[in-house]
């Protein structure tokens, strides 16, 4: 009985000596201040990159906090996730503490697969999951412009907060679709330039050689439409003078057919 009871105690003294250490232990780092910060930007997939690691970095300490020599007590990781996804730039973004105090932030690029300049003069790139993403000023990318009768954009979609739940109208997710799928092919993706979209909210592709513009019709079949258009210009340029025609549609099942300068519809075709 009495071992028991030693026991008991020694466990009980235990116990209560590893809490106070835990308790010692935070109230020691909370009055820490921390020393760095370190953020990391993941591109395995090699994105092009509309922000840097040290752009975000210096947009932290610029607009966010400083960080770097403030009390750990002060520092709350998920309010800096909260900032970083803001910047629409990003995805997938961790904010965390190092056992030395160290912010560790971590994080990974957007796609962009567009880029968007609507008549109402709103220019933007379209990124994953159809967020808007803004044009910056330290990087250019190269991808299709897609222009014409595109509606225009609340302010919201520029300046989402977290609890944003935003939808974007019809047109801009078929837009995002097409430029997908474009962007999955080498071929096409060096091939097109532009991307129309018409008054009846079809769409007509220009592009970088060949015939003047491609009437590309709805998105539906675009896998179809854009596996016959590649076809066309890898097999077919051979049996057409590129001279004689300034369109191909890509509307007919199995079939481009060619539309000549002179506004003439020709039955010449080419079969898939």
């Amino acid at each position: 009985m009495i071992k028991r009871i030693i026991y008991i105690s020694l466990w009980t003294i235990a116990t209560l000596l590893v809490i106070a250490f835990e308790i010692q232990a935070l109230s020691w780092h909370s009055s820490k201040a921390c020393p760095k910060l370190n953020v990391s930007l993941n591109n395995s997939n090699n994105y092009p990159l509309l922000i840097t690691a040290d752009e975000l970095k210096t947009r932290i300490f610029r607009d966010y906090s400083p960080i770097e020599r403030q009390s750990l007590k002060n520092i709350k990781p998920k309010e800096i996730e909260k900032f970083i996804e803001s910047m629409t730039y990003l995805s997938d973004y961790n904010a965390y503490l190092q056992i030395d105090g160290t912010v560790e932030v971590e994080t990974k690029p957007r796609l962009a697969v567009l880029r968007v300049y609507n008549q109402h003069g709103q220019h933007f790139y379209l990124g994953s999951d159809t967020v808007v993403m803004p044009l910056s000023s330290n990087h250019n990318l190269r991808l299709p412009l897609a222009s014409g009768f595109l509606p225009e954009l609340a302010p919201k979609f520029f300046n989402p907060t977290p609890n944003d739940i935003l939808y974007l109208p019809s047109i801009y997710k078929k837009l995002y679709i097409l430029a997908a799928k474009i962007q999955e092919d080498e071929f096409l993706t060096a091939l097109i330039d532009q991307i129309y979209v018409t008054s009846e909210q079809e769409f007509e592709i220009i592009p970088k050689t060949g015939v003047a513009y491609i009437e590309f019709g709805d998105i539906k079949q675009a896998s179809e439409k854009l596996n016959k258009l590649k076809y066309f210009y890898l097999n077919g340029k051979e049996k057409i003078d590129w001279n004689l025609y300034k369109a191909i549609n890509l509307k007919y099942e199995n079939q481009v057919v060619c539309l000549k300068k002179i506004n003439i519809w020709e039955p010449q075709t080419l079969s898939l």
